[in-house]
This record gives C-alpha cells, structure tokens and sequence, in this order.
C-alpha cells in the first residue's frame, strides 16, 4: 500500500488493514520488561506522546493503550510501530530506536484529525550515520537559540550527526582571542550546553577545525603570517595571486598552532570523533614547503603532516575524520591511511559522479561517508536541479559501495547570503535518501510536505514547492558557472563595464580548474525581462504563504529579501548590457532605482542577520553590498 505523504522520511515498510480507529488523545504507557521499562522512561514516553495529542484537535475519548517492548533483533536505529483497534505497539532494541518510532508516532498523531488508519510500519536507515554540516566559519556564526532550533529540525528528520565547520575564529580561542577582537565566537561553555542538547536527540556533535588549507583568517594576521605556504599569497598562471590559506606542514609552528586549537576546543564534546577537514590545500609544496615536497613528494607531505595531526586528537581520545579531496588527486596514499580514519568523499556538481571513488575506498576498505551538498552557498536561492542530482548519486552509490554514512553540507561561500528556508528542501532530502533510499528518492510529494508543514510551519502547503521553484531561477540564467550561480557572482563582481565583465568571466573556467573544478567553457545567455517577470510571480507565492510559527514574520521577510537580492543582481545586468534601456536617459532613471533597492536590501539583510545570528562576521558578509552601493553613487557622481 502506498506510504502517506505525511509520513517523512518514509519508512522502510508501511502496510495498512483499511481499518481506523479513533485517535488518541491519552494514553496509558504498559512497557513489556525492564529494558523496556528503561527505555521508555529515558525517553519519556508518556510525555512525548500526551505532548503529540494535544497537538492533534481530535475528540476526547478513554485512554488508549500503548504497548513499549524490547525486541533485541531489530536494527539499533529500527522499530516497529503498529496501530490497530488494541492501540499503539512501539518496539525497539534500543532508546534510539524507539525515539525513532516516536517521531514517526508524532507525524501520524500530527497529520490524522479525529480517526487513525490502522496500519504497520517496519523501519530502519539505510546508512548507520545520517549527518548535517553547517558552516559557521564563513561570516555567519548562529545564536544559541538558532542552534538549538536546528538541532530540533535535523533530529526530527532523524539525522543523528552534526557538525559545525570553523576556519576561522569561530570558537572563543583564549590563547588567540586578542587577534580577532571583532568576533563573536562560540564559547566553550555554549558548545558543551549544544553538545548536550544534542546528544539528548539522539545527535553526535563532531566537532570539525581545519587546520591547513582553509585558513585565510589565521594567516592574514602579522604575528602567523611567516606560516603560510605563501606569505605573499599563491601565484597563478593569470594576472593576480590568491590570498594565502595554506599553512606550511614543513613548519612545526603549523602543527603547533593546530595543536592549541584542538587542545582547547575537544575538551567540550563527548563524541568520539573529530573532523581535521584538511582539504583543499591549495599551493601545497609550492611554497615554503617546497623543498620538503620536492625530497619525498608533495603526497608524502600531506600525509606526513595529516599523522602528526591524527596524533593530537588521539591524546585525545578522539578519532579523526577528514576531506578525501587529496587522497582523490594521490590516490597512492590510501594504502597508508590508518585504520581509525574516516575519509569524508565530497563532491557538489551534479555532472561529477561519485561511483570511481566510492568503489576506490571500498577496495580499500577504508571507513567513509559520502558528502553531497544543500548547493545554497553561492546562490541566493540554491540549485534545486544540482542538489537533487548531488545528493541522488552520492546516496545511490554510497549505499552500493559500503559507505558508513552520508553527510550533507551547507556552505557559506559567496558571503553566505542564503537565509535558512533555501537549504530545507536538500537537508530534508538528504534525510530522506540516507534513511531509506528505495523509498524516499523519488517521492518529492511527502518532501514538499514535510518541507512546508513542519520546516517553514506553512499551512497553506504551497511553501516546499515554492522554495524549490526559487532554487531554480538560475535556470534562466542559461549560465555553465561551476558551484554557484551567475548572479551571485555578479553580485560579488560589481559593477564594471561589459568589456571588463565578459574578459573576467572568461578566466572563470581556468580559475574553477585551478581550485580542483572541471573547467567548463563560460557560457551566458541571460534575459532581464524573463527573470524579472518570474520574481514577481514568486512574490506573489511568498505573499500567499500561510505561516504559523513562531518565527513567521522573519520568515517571510527572509524569502522577500531573497527575491530582492536576485532581482539587484538582475537589474545589475541589464545596466552593464543596457538590455531594454533605449538611452542614456533610461540607463541614468535605472542606476538610480538600482542604488534606492540596493539601500533596502542592506538594511533589510543587516536586520534579518542579526534575528538569527551573530554581529560578528556581518561587516564581511556585507562587503560585496558596500562595494556597489559606493559604485552606483559613483557612476550617479559622474
């Protein structure tokens, strides 16, 4: 029988009599032994489920009998729940896993007024670990209140890993805190409150520092500057450099500097694992390290670096994660991966499959999961189309080739101007796809539900095809822009002329190859009118959403702040190209509308921020925004 669409992530099995009983507003809680006894009292079954009924506007009726057994040969994260004219049945092997029927208990009691069908649902997830990572090292670094709202949004999509990822300054560092006065960490204290939270919801919290590539914030500083692969930043085959970012691994103080991060920041997690990221090292071996990697291979430099790194968290009785995007380009260092490391295999275009290197580190038996993205970051909107393709294949071929887990990012590139609702329809897929493949890949009907109704709280039912619709909006664009989208870029470009415009979007498929992409020959085809006519389409839906949490009114502004953002960058196009601007009359009456909108996306950007986040990290995220609010008053100047 077909599974209800309220029913997310679907389960493994779902089979129902036809039958239905009324529904139950109280219970009487009779566990069967006393594991089952244990269990139900940890997880507090009683007021889970007294809690799910009054959410229900159904009839009072005598209490209903619920039924908690132990069941030793069920999947630690599986369950049984049954329902029929006895009552309810909930049966696990473990606390998880009964909190899992649980949640799938609240979703039925939610979304069946007054009578439920009798039915029998037989569950467990595909991939053991089911995880989310959230940037907070790019710019926007949340307040507790956001954080914990999180972790009760992933946990309700069954999710049971989390990790904040930090590069720059983004936990309270005591040793370093005088480098960074305008930042507004995380502290010790808060991460251990978060930790706990977590764990209660049955969700590890990793905790994940880089420590060599990555590290621009660190290494613009004088006093850790002469640690940097390139001091000066990385030379290029083009006209410019890259900032540095890469740490020295032939200099000790490198592994110093890491080892007084990792000292002070694993003390506050009681999981037993960490993420040491050390991906993308760009210039590694070009440098200051040079010499070393021209004497044993700049593979061999990595590697040799990674050990010492492996070594710290050990004494801390931590084992280590990291990124697989070296050992993807030296292939010749898996055989010398130690057994206690996980490899976390990454990649975020869809055309890019994740079959070669899957099979790879299963021939190797190497531990690891497969990272897909939320494809939010550089964006505004996300890429619908590429987040369902990334995280299908990621998921597809992780489960073939014996992965351990999926982690799905959500990055803070390109200013991290994506507002939370953009990255809901691929971390609910993700969850879906990682709990049970078969049946969730290609039911987006129970993700839109689940996406509107218990994500953005819309009661109108429109909102999870909605957000997906805006996360297609570069596909107007008609643009080959490698992991973003062209008007997020143009937003970070400027304003310049068409010339200056089109030789620098040329360089952007030797630049995308450079940091590891594939190079695709830049392609644009980008009409404002057609863009234009869609947004306001789009307003209207915003406008139509019913929402009823508590965050409601931010929500909405969130979204129509997200459609004025692509409507600048679109405007800003059609200024550079004069498209529909018949002189310079109208090109003068344009810049001005440009600059008046401009100014409202700024101040509305500044306050939505500082609703959910940090102030620190603003001011940076809001650099590309000051650059062209001084542009346009410079062209109206002129």
């Amino acid at each position: 029988m077909t599974t209800p669409n309220y029913l997310y992530p679907q389960p493994r099995s779902y089979k129902s009599s036809g039958k239905k009983s009324p529904a139950a507003v109280r219970f009487e809680i009779y566990p069967v032994g006393e594991e089952a006894v244990r269990m139900a009292e940890k997880l507090e079954v009683a007021d889970r489920l007294a809690a799910y009924a009054s959410a229900a506007d159904s009839t009072e009726h005598a209490a209903t009998l619920v039924v908690i057994e132990h069941q030793s040969g069920l999947h630690p994260q599986g369950y049984v729940l049954e329902w029929n004219s006895a009552g309810l049945r909930l049966a696990a092997s473990t606390a998880q896993g009964l909190h899992y029927a649980l949640l799938t208990a609240g979703q039925l009691m939610e979304s069946q007024q007054g009578e439920w069908a009798h039915c029998l649902i037989e569950d467990e997830p595909d991939f053991p670990v089911r995880g989310v990572m959230l940037d907070i090292g790019r710019n926007k670094i949340p307040k507790m209140e956001t954080l914990f709202a999180f972790v009760d949004q992933i946990a309700a999509l069954k999710f049971n890993h989390l990790q904040l990822y930090m590069e720059g300054y983004s936990f309270d560092y005591e040793k370093y805190r005088a480098l960074f006065p305008e930042a507004t960490p995380l502290t010790a204290a808060e991460y251990r409150e978060l930790d706990a939270y977590a764990s209660e919801r049955f969700i590890d919290l990793v905790p994940s520092q880089n420590c060599l590539g990555h590290m621009y914030p660190w290494l613009t500083k004088p006093e850790l500057r002469d640690i940097a692969e390139h001091p000066d930043g990385m030379p290029t085959p083009m006209s410019f450099k890259l900032p540095p970012t890469t740490m020295n691994p032939a200099d000790g103080r490198s592994a110093t500097l890491a080892k007084d991060l990792f000292d002070e920041l694993l003390p506050n997690f009681s999981s037993e694992y960490v993420n040491l990221n050390m991906d993308e090292p760009f210039g590694l071996g070009t440098g200051a390290s040079k010499e070393r990697a021209d004497e044993i291979g700049v593979g061999k430099l990595y590697m040799e670096y990674a050990k010492q790194m492996f070594a710290i968290v050990r004494s801390h009785g931590k084992k280590p994660m990291m990124w697989g995007d070296v050992l993807t380009h030296h292939p010749e260092l898996v055989s010398d991966l130690p057994d206690d490391v996980t490899v976390l295999h990454w990649n975020y275009d869809a055309p890019i499959p994740y079959e070669p290197h899957c099979r790879r580190l299963q021939e190797h038996h190497i531990r690891y999961y497969v990272c897909p993205g939320t494809s939010g970051w550089s964006s505004i909107a996300g890429r619908t189309d590429n987040m369902l393709g990334n995280i299908a294949d990621a998921a597809r071929n992780g489960l073939a080739y014996g992965a351990a887990g999926l982690l799905v990012t959500d990055w803070g590139d390109g200013g991290h101007w994506q507002v939370p609702s953009v990255s809901y329809p691929g971390l609910a897929y993700a969850a879906g796809a990682s709990w049970q493949l078969n049946a969730n890949l290609d039911h987006l009907d129970a993700l839109k539900h689940h996406v509107s109704l218990r994500m953005l709280q819309d009661r109108s039912g429109i909102g999870g095809e909605l957000l997906m619709t805006l996360g297609r909006y570069c596909n107007m664009e008609r643009c080959t822009i490698e992991n973003a989208t062209y008007t997020s870029y143009l937003l970070n470009h400027g304003l310049s002329s068409q010339e200056t415009l089109e030789r620098d979007t040329q360089l952007l498929p030797r630049i995308a190859k450079l940091l590891g992409g594939v190079g695709t020959p830049f392609e644009l085809d980008y009409r404002y009118s057609e863009i234009s006519e869609w947004l306001n389409a789009r307003r209207g839906e915003v406008e139509a959403l019913e929402l009823f949490g508590p965050d409601a009114e931010l929500v909405k502004d969130e979204l129509l702040n997200t459609l004025r953002l692509i409507k600048q960058g679109a405007g800003l196009h059609r200024y550079i190209y004069r498209q529909e601007l018949a002189d310079d009359a109208a090109l003068l009456d344009w810049l001005k509308h440009l600059h008046t909108e401009l100014l409202t996306v700024m101040d509305e950007f500044k306050r939505l921020w500082l609703a959910r986040n940090r102030e620190g990290g603003l001011a940076d995220s809001m650099a590309a925004f000051r650059k062209l609010i001084g542009q346009y008053e410079e062209q109206l100047q002129q």
